[in-house]
């Protein structure tokens, strides 16, 4: 049955008719959609249950393609237990590398595949190098405070770590929905964008992982955290993009700040868009990196009950 079929059918129930109707008679009435058939009374409540069946008819796959990111409801005191017992152990100091642990476990998603993702594999992929200086000693008493009361996976864990983290700085709040399944095993190594990438790399490897040029320079806001040279380390906010745009490294003692693939963006005719946006709009690139992250931290999810 199509969409249009059952929204039909539906507003044939919901709308009543302007005249008396016979329970025999099968006649059509109008609305502003077209004609609609007069259902007789005695045939909704079997029309209802039909139509409650709907999506069982439907491939499971286009059920779950109507479903949003966060689509798994959220335990409301679980939530707080996680922010509570997170805030007792983060800093601001220590912000930057909770949020590079989201990218490095997120960043191994493949569209194609639907493989990697925020699946909590990174605890298992800590002395690889491309993941070095990475601890997740930092939330690991808070999620074995957590775990007494409640289990949570490291993938929930990791998730809103990252979102307190940039709050805590003073950036947007970001509320994340809860319910990830944690992986077994590590992800394939390779998979994260390179430091040493130009602009046209960052951008395919951001396409691989379903993020456009827009999202790639958002979430690459995030540097403004850490010790590249973007304003303070311990402030989230869009200090990142205007020091992009005065290029402070082709000066003498300017080629610390930013990694080379910070540089490359700028001298890309579509970023460069973006960094001026957001240079001249903090709450535009506020809104935009609360929109990425949670895009981020919900690619290639195994959520529970699906």
């Amino acid at each position: 049955m199509s969409s249009s079929l059952s929204n039909h059918l539906l507003l044939s129930l919901q709308r009543p008719s302007t005249s008396t109707v016979n329970p025999n008679d099968h006649t059509v009435a109008c609305s502003d959609i077209g004609p609609i058939a007069v259902i007789p009374s005695s045939k909704r409540r079997e029309l209802i249950c039909s139509l409650a069946t709907l999506p069982c008819l439907l491939p499971l796959t286009r059920v779950l393609d109507c479903l949003p990111a966060n689509a798994i409801p959220l335990d409301r005191k679980e939530y707080v237990l996680i922010k509570q017992e997170l805030r007792k152990v983060l800093s601001k100091a220590k912000a930057a590398g909770v949020l590079r642990l989201v990218f490095h476990d997120a960043g191994t998603f493949q569209l194609d595949d639907n493989t990697g993702g925020m699946n909590g594999s990174i605890i298992y992929e800590l002395e690889r190098s491309e993941n070095a200086g990475l601890k997740k000693s930092v939330l690991q008493k808070a999620k074995t405070e957590i775990d007494v009361i409640q289990q949570v996976s490291w993938a929930d864990m990791i998730a809103v770590a990252g979102a307190e983290a940039v709050e805590l700085c003073g950036g947007p709040p970001i509320q994340v929905s809860l319910g990830r399944v944690d992986s077994l095993g590590t992800d394939p190594e390779g998979k994260l964008p390179e430091e040493s990438l130009g602009a046209s790399g960052l951008k395919k490897c951001f396409r691989r992982m379903g993020f456009s040029t827009q999202e790639l320079v958002a979430l690459s806001g995030a540097h403004t955290l850490g010790s590249k040279g973007f304003g303070s380390p311990t402030t989230f906010d869009n200090s990142y993009y205007k020091v992009l745009l005065e290029k402070p490294w082709t000066s003498a003692g300017g080629s610390m700040i930013g990694l080379p693939s910070d540089h490359a963006l700028v001298e890309d005719d579509e970023c460069i868009r973006w960094i001026k946006k957001y240079a001249d709009n903090e709450n535009m690139f506020f809104e935009d990196f609360k929109n990425a992250y949670l895009k981020l931290v919900n690619s290639g999810v195994r959520w529970n009950g699906l």
